[in-house]
């Protein structure tokens, strides 16, 4: 029978039906072993032969032909199957299976061959690689979603549809936890109807479900079949639904659960180690997503009660502007009057505890306006470009008289744009310029520049003074923290605590770096104008 010709009689029935079935290819061989036609299925498997092999031997067409000819020479009313390699159609040599049968009587009897691809073990590793590989990529969609969405509640829909689509499953689901009552509620899954979703709940004793089980199991519990399962009763919620095996974990941990991701078929089916994996890697993005949920949620929390506090400290403030401040000027006129009209009248002792008292009360004064400084940093002014040079340049002409008398020597580098509170960073560099003036021995030097760092800008205000032990670096930055006393250095003990919330407020850190005699400078970093958040 070549291409296109019809089958004898006595096989055409039989010729046809498997010519419809197989993929390889179907071949007639002739009671001499010869081939008596081919369909057009094993001239596409096999590729187009050099020479027409009607007419040939069988097994001249396999490169292992003696033992086709031997299963021909045998062949039987029963079926004869052997492993035989045949080129494909691109030339290489192939395993396929030849499953012979034998047709007609008598000197007509002849065979009827099906040849059908065979798997090989390299097939079934490509297979196995690439459903693992897909796995991988559908848990890094996930984790790339769980970064980009603030709705839990979506994830979860899209977390358990994938879990079933992949592992070609019936249902998924996700279980909310509420030990309170002891139960799973069914938060969100895949293949469940509308009234289960948000209804449906599944009891949490490990003996009497699955998902039970699972919140006292490290790892992923895996069922085959739930009529031989023995650890646990099925729950009505799956075998009511058919369920007859599934895999489920725990999203979180045994210690600190939140719930339970599970996954389940209607048939009996073994999953593999890479299918119980790929659960797992899902149970773990919704854990992380949700443990930033509730990081956010605790962060708004915090944000909010430091708004209070700093509100409160806003009402301190205002309070110690006008409730404090007044009997402190009450107290310094009267001992200004008397400083004018009764000094004369005091002796030595005398006019020396009334300058004390003037003193104080005017470093009273002093500390009252730091705080009042202090406490309105975070006040709602927006930020703009400020042109750093532009700034320091003011804050030289404000400490004009003070760098004169100290003979002091100031300079600056080239300094940058950045984005920020005009106002506040001129204070900035205003209270490090006095300190670096008013901490020094002799006629001073105070350098400042700046350097790019990533996506900010380092500033950098050195002097020549008589430095910092490294011991005492970060208390320097606390509110009245002196390292001097008053008589040895004039101040509040608020300035540098101002330049690190003034730095801080504008997403920056300060530090100081600097040894006992050697000088000191103090770094602060700041965005640059275009890294802010329009």
């Amino acid at each position: 029978m070549k291409r296109g010709e019809t089958p004898p009689d006595a096989t055409r029935q039989r010729y046809e039906t498997l010519a419809g079935l197989v993929d390889g290819g179907v071949v007639e061989v002739a009671a001499d072993g010869r081939v008596a036609g081919v369909d057009e299925a094993f001239v596409e498997t096999t590729g187009p032969p050099a020479e027409e092999p009607v007419g040939e031997p069988l097994a001249a067409l396999f490169d292992d032909g003696e033992r086709v000819e031997r299963a021909l020479d045998d062949l039987g009313a029963s079926d004869e199957t052997l492993t035989v390699t045949i080129a494909d159609a691109g030339g290489e040599p192939t395993p396929f299976e030849l499953q012979l049968r034998g047709v007609g009587a008598g000197g007509e009897a002849g065979a009827v061959g099906v040849l059908a691809p065979v798997e090989s073990e390299r097939a079934e590793r490509d297979r196995t690689l690439e459903r693992r590989a897909h796995q991988q990529r559908v848990v890094a969609d996930l984790g790339q979603r769980a970064l980009e969405t603030d709705d839990l509640d979506k994830l979860m829909v899209e977390a358990t549809r994938r879990v079933a689509d992949v592992l070609d499953n019936e249902y998924s689901k996700v279980l909310d936890l509420d030990a309170a009552d002891g139960e799973l509620v069914l938060r969100e899954g895949a293949g469940w109807g509308d009234d289960a979703v948000g209804a449906a709940t599944v009891d949490a004793d490990a003996e009497r479900s699955q998902a039970g089980y699972t919140l006292q199991t490290e790892g992923p519990v895996v069922v085959e079949d739930f009529r031989t399962e023995d650890r646990f009763d099925a729950p009505a919620l799956l075998v009511n639904n058919g369920a007859q095996s599934g895999i489920s974990t725990i999203i979180g941990s045994v210690e600190n659960p939140w719930g339970i991701l599970e996954t389940h078929d209607t048939v009996v089916q073994e999953f593999s180690a890479e299918d119980v994996d790929f659960v797992q890697s899902v149970a773990n993005v919704l854990a992380d997503a949700i443990e930033r949920e509730r990081y956010d949620a605790e962060r708004e929390q915090l944000v909010a009660e430091l708004a209070a506090s700093n509100e409160r400290l806003e009402q301190f403030a205002y309070a110690a502007s006008h409730d404090l401040q007044e009997p402190l000027r009450m107290v310094s006129s009267y001992l200004s009057l008397i400083e004018d009209r009764y000094a004369d009248a005091f002796d030595e002792d005398g006019r020396e505890f009334l300058a004390y008292a003037v003193d104080g009360a005017d470093r009273m004064q002093e500390m009252i306006d730091a705080l009042l400084e202090y406490s309105r940093v975070d006040r709602d002014t927006e930020f703009e470009r400020v042109d750093l040079d532009e700034v320091f340049a003011d804050v030289c002409r404000d400490f004009e008289v003070k760098i004169e008398e100290a003979d002091a020597t100031v300079v600056a580098e080239s300094l940058p744009v950045v984005w920020g509170d005009e106002d506040q960073l001129r204070q900035v560099f205003g209270n490090l310029v006095s300190n670096a003036i008013e901490y020094s021995d002799g006629a001073p030097t105070v350098r400042v520049s700046a350097e790019r760092d990533d996506d900010a800008w380092v500033v950098a205000v050195s002097d020549d003074g008589i430095g910092i032990d490294p011991e005492h670096a970060d208390r320097i930055f606390e509110v009245f923290q002196r390292l001097h006393t008053h008589d040895e250095h004039s101040g509040t003990g608020v300035g540098l605590a101002l330049v690190q919330r003034i730095v801080e407020r504008h997403g920056g850190d300060v530090w100081v770096e600097s040894e006992p005699g050697e000088g000191a400078t103090f770094y602060f970093s700041i965005p640059d104008e275009n890294q802010r958040d329009d």
